[in-house]
């Protein structure tokens, strides 16, 4: 048994609200597949004769919100830093990172459940009944794991692990490196890129532009938290995934033959210039 101070420790992915387990990344998978039993049955679960649809409305938001939680759970493990509470008399360390191995594998879970279209989650038929946007519903879930991981302050605690622990650490080149990959993974084979994948590409693009680019508000934002300086490390391996990127963007847009692949990659290309280039 290990014993934690408290769920306010929120740099510990140990110490999470609702959290089960020592491995988010095994029970937010059993979690999942439970919350698919429920999803399909939902109709029967909520009927009421001579009652609208809000019931299956409420807890269809529900299971969609259960599953943004077991996001945060395995999300949390990236950029962690463990407390474990010590006595002068016990050894060891009380602070830690999160190894990479966890790091990695909660990123691999990252990859399979929430980068890869989550399918389960969109109900068109449910859709129909309460005016539910499936769009809108996949980038709550995929924005949930995007804004914890293209975040300043995650991207300090990889900051500060990488300067402690050098190569043995997950740094924030290879954590953002592996994101990228996974959420651009139709540009190998120049795979026609579906309305789901160019929203959450867009969503991708836009906040690493907002971390490289600021507006005045936001940087001023950022200077109050501290996560982001003029010394700071995190600029400058943004602005270079963002030129790696449009390398791969310049590479394989004019290889597309659907139009609406063609356009979204072009336009991405324009934002990122914008963005490095700005007028």
């Amino acid at each position: 048994m290990w014993w934690g101070d408290g769920e306010g420790n929120r740099d510990d992915p140990r110490s999470q609200t609702e959290d089960l387990s020592d491995n988010a990344m095994k029970a937010s998978s059993y979690g999942i597949k439970n919350l698919k039993r429920i999803i399909v049955n939902l109709p029967q679960y909520t009927h009421q004769a001579t009652k609208d649809y809000t019931n299956l409305s409420t807890i269809y938001n529900e299971i969609v919100g259960q599953f943004g939680r077991y996001i945060g759970h395995v999300a949390n493990n990236i950029g962690g830093i463990e407390r474990t509470p010590k006595r002068v008399e016990q050894t060891g360390a009380v602070y830690q990172f999160t190894s990479k191995a966890t790091q990695k594998d909660a990123m691999a879970w990252l990859q399979s459940n929430v980068f890869i279209t989550p399918t389960w989650i969109i109900q068109k038929e449910y859709a129909a009944l309460t005016g539910q946007d499936p769009l809108g519903v996949v980038a709550r879930v995929q924005d949930r794991a995007l804004n914890i991981l293209i975040n300043p302050a995650t991207l300090s605690k990889l900051t500060s692990a990488e300067a402690s622990e050098g190569a043995k650490a997950y740094s924030p080149t290879e954590m953002l490196s592996d994101v990228r990959k996974s959420v651009f993974t139709e540009l190998a084979s120049r795979k026609a890129i579906d309305v789901y994948r160019r929203q959450l590409q867009k969503s991708y693009v836009e906040k690493l532009i907002t971390l490289a680019n600021p507006s005045k508000q936001e940087q001023a934002a950022l200077s109050r938290g501290g996560e982001i300086n003029i010394a700071s490390d995190i600029m400058s391996v943004v602005k270079g995934q963002l030129r790696s990127l449009a390398a791969e963007l310049r590479a394989a847009a004019n290889g597309y033959g659907d139009t609406a692949s063609k356009n979204h990659l072009l336009d991405l290309l324009e934002r990122i210039k914008q963005a490095l280039e700005p007028k």
